[in-house]
């Protein structure tokens, strides 16, 4: 999740996951799944959360650019998928060596 937070106390909260198809150019692109504004006091799981696709093209344009002016567009999102991407294969080996060990 991202979370933008003001200084009144509100934030908007943005759940992100990962596009993964076989194009190459939306590889490493993640997508806002779902967007929730949480008032000042008010607990994250009372927040009235949407769809992020069911909001007004205006609206969902509005948002990404916040975002990107915030340094998480594209260039952010190519490097944590590099980054992730590194993770899991490290864990991968890491298993399967654990395996190895465990059945020798």
């Amino acid at each position: 999740a991202v979370v933008s937070t003001q200084s009144t106390g509100g934030k908007l909260v943005f759940n992100c996951n990962y596009h993964m198809t076989t194009e190459e150019q939306n590889l490493d692109q993640f997508v806002i799944s779902e967007v929730a504004f949480v008032a000042p006091g008010q607990e994250d799981h009372l927040a009235f959360t949407t769809d992020f696709g069911n909001l007004d093209y205006v609206l969902i344009e509005e948002f990404e650019n916040y975002l990107t002016r915030r340094g998480l567009g594209a260039e952010f999102s190519s490097v944590l998928f590099e980054m992730a991407a590194e993770f899991e294969h490290h864990n991968y080996v890491k298993f399967l060596k654990n395996v190895r060990d465990f059945v020798n």
